[in-house]
């Protein structure tokens, strides 16, 4: 039985969901930023996934059953991944704290890059010549944004790379699980390690929120698990080719909330970085698609979901 390419109406769904869910996790990350300032970071990412949470067990209770997505003879190799993702969360939520939310963009888009290195020794995944370069060339545009020896590079921009890190080796764990586990699990065991980690931490590190805060950290978390749905549905939509590279569009959210509420602007060496890594990771797109090579996902793709 054929499969027929997806049409142009649902290509186009596809793109106007993953718009929405990427614009959807801004939102987020801004909350994020908000109430790092005031919490702990393990108290802000342990409150973000409950709510998150209520809202994948919702979506998978509505969609097959709990049990159904959430059955998996892969457990160590959910683990390891949900591991990767208690890290990756620390560092991301850390560098969103102390940077701004633009700044930590630029770099968390380095994680393609990471992907692509780490698929060979880990999945002996060949990649050729044109990629290995495209990779170092996405690396010089990150220290183009780091700037060491120029008194820029601090701890939360060493984080910011240390997140997109974490996540790449998370999602080669989810390639290499690809076809037999629910993505939707992705979402489930990434954020219920990361509330049953830090909320572990809460009688020492963790206070009580008061009422706007507490919705502060509900209305975050709902929209972090909003719009990994989201995402997940824009990807049935749309071949991942399609899809992917709109999770640049990030980098305008975070400009935009950084100077309307935050009141930082990024600098010109920052659109420099950040335009060489964008590029990089969208060549490397290319070659992995177009060309018929294994699929690099996004960050924040339904294979990578936490």
């Amino acid at each position: 039985m054929s499969t027929s390419a997806p049409s142009d109406e649902n290509k186009a769904r596809g793109i106007l969901l993953a718009v929405t869910a990427f614009a959807l996790f801004s939102v987020m990350d801004v909350t994020v930023k908000l109430l790092t300032a005031r919490y702990s970071v393990p108290q802000v990412i342990a409150s973000q996934n409950f709510f998150a949470l209520l809202v994948i067990l919702a979506y998978a209770a509505a969609t097959g059953g709990i049990r159904h997505h959430l059955g998996t003879r892969r457990l160590p190799l959910h683990l390891l991944r949900a591991a990767g993702v208690v890290c990756g969360s620390f560092c991301t939520y850390f560098a969103y704290s102390r940077m701004p939310i633009a700044d930590a963009y630029a770099i968390a888009f380095s994680a393609p890059l990471f992907i692509t290195a780490l698929s060979v020794p880990i999945l002996r995944e060949p990649v050729g010549w044109r990629r290995w370069s495209a990779v170092a060339v996405g690396f010089a545009g990150v220290l183009v944004m780091l700037r060491p020896g120029q008194g820029v590079l601090d701890l939360a921009a060493l984080a910011a790379l240390g997140g997109a890190f974490f996540y790449a080796g998370g999602m080669i764990i989810a390639r290499h699980m690809k076809g037999t586990e629910s993505s939707v699990s992705f979402a489930c065991f990434g954020n219920l390690a990361g509330l049953v980690v830090y909320g572990a931490m809460l009688p020492w590190l963790g206070r009580v929120p008061d009422g706007v805060d507490l919705a502060l950290s509900a209305l975050g978390g709902t929209l972090s698990g909003t719009a990994m749905i989201t995402l997940l549905t824009a990807f049935r939509c749309a071949p991942s080719a399609v899809v992917a590279p709109f999770q640049y569009t990030q980098i305008i959210w975070g400009i935009l909330y950084g100077v309307l509420l935050f009141g930082t602007r990024p600098d010109g060496l920052l659109f420099v970085g950040g335009a060489i890594v964008i590029a990089s990771g969208l060549y490397i797109l290319y070659r992995e698609t177009v060309l018929g090579r294994p699929l690099v996902a996004p960050s924040r793709s339904p294979d990578s979901l936490s």
